[in-house]
């Protein structure tokens, strides 16, 4: 996602089949880190002494971009930056050490340490363990700990998928935010489906057991709160979006297919920030269902 803004997930990405000029990228955020030597479709930096953690996670983000241009088209205008702890606060956008994000052509991912991932084994290990029997089996580790790297170090095809989103590399958004996260959750989901079902368990087992449980007294819970108010609202209330969100996602892929990644790519670039002052919330929704599926006039009534 573009930087991420509270802690949890990131945005924006797009198709952009035929292009032949390079457009710019962020490389303020460059300053400092080694170049991988690869033949990715794209360029890779990572912080000193992090060469073989680098190589294993450009290697997943080169995967998912071979399946995600075949159904979008290329866009390979960007890089992959794998940051150390200590080259977080310099070299990323988002406060939270090795959470994957997008902004502006730089596709972010952490080396080692994700400070979300270590956070939320704290506060599942504060549940009844009979409550939470499932996500040990899932993430726990021989000593017993759980290690959610599991789950949110696979958000970097979140953060991909947005980048498909962003064919100029730029900072606008489009007409709304929370159909840019289930797409970016729908590019998560299809991949993971289609090219490592094993892995699967890593995101769905988080997913449902927070849409099972969710936080008491959320202050915001509907799609046009979150638009509203995407850059005030509290991380826990945020999670709680994208766990959704990620459900929502799984149930498009598996009604619709992959190929639906397309069309509400190019919707989501066609209808930019600007055209919100023409649609009314009705008429975005009507909009929506009519150029990208009609099942999308069911997904937004019975949110």
């Amino acid at each position: 996602m573009k930087a991420i803004i509270i802690g949890f997930v990131g945005l924006l990405g797009i198709s952009c089949a035929g292009k032949s000029e390079q457009v710019p990228v962020d490389t303020s955020k460059h300053v400092g880190l080694v170049t991988l030597e690869s033949e990715h479709p794209f360029q890779v930096l990572y912080s000193e002494g992090h060469l073989p953690e680098t190589k294993k996670r450009a290697a997943l983000v080169a995967e998912a971009y071979t399946y995600l241009s075949q159904i979008m088209g290329d866009k390979k205008d960007f890089y992959v930056l794998v940051l150390s702890q200590n080259d977080w606060a310099d070299n990323a956008y988002s406060p939270a050490p090795g959470m994957p994000e997008y902004y502006k052509g730089n596709l972010i991912t952490g080396a080692g340490t994700n400070a979300l991932a270590d956070d939320y084994a704290d506060l599942l290990a504060s549940f009844p363990k009979e409550h939470t029997e499932k996500i040990y089996e899932v993430y726990g580790n021989n000593a017993g700990e759980l290690d959610m790297r599991l789950f949110f170090d696979k958000l970097a095809i979140h953060e991909l998928t947005h980048n498909f989103q962003d064919p100029k590399n730029g900072e606008g958004y489009s007409i709304s935010r929370w159909l840019e996260e289930v797409h970016a959750n729908m590019g998560l989901y299809a991949f993971y489906k289609e090219k490592r079902p094993e892995e699967l368990k890593y995101i769905l087992t988080l997913v449902d057991f927070s849409c099972s449980n969710p936080p008491p007294d959320l202050q915001y819970t509907s799609l046009e709160d979150f638009d509203t108010h995407y850059f005030d609202i509290e991380p826990t209330n945020y999670g709680q979006y994208q766990m959704r969100f990620t459900q929502a996602a799984q149930h498009i892929i598996d009604s619709l297919g992959a190929d639906i990644l397309k069309p509400l790519n190019d919707f989501i670039i066609q209808y930019d920030e600007s055209t919100k002052e023409k649609y009314s919330t009705a008429e975005f929704h009507v909009l929506l269902a009519d150029k990208v599926h009609p099942y999308f006039a069911d997904f937004v009534d019975t949110w």
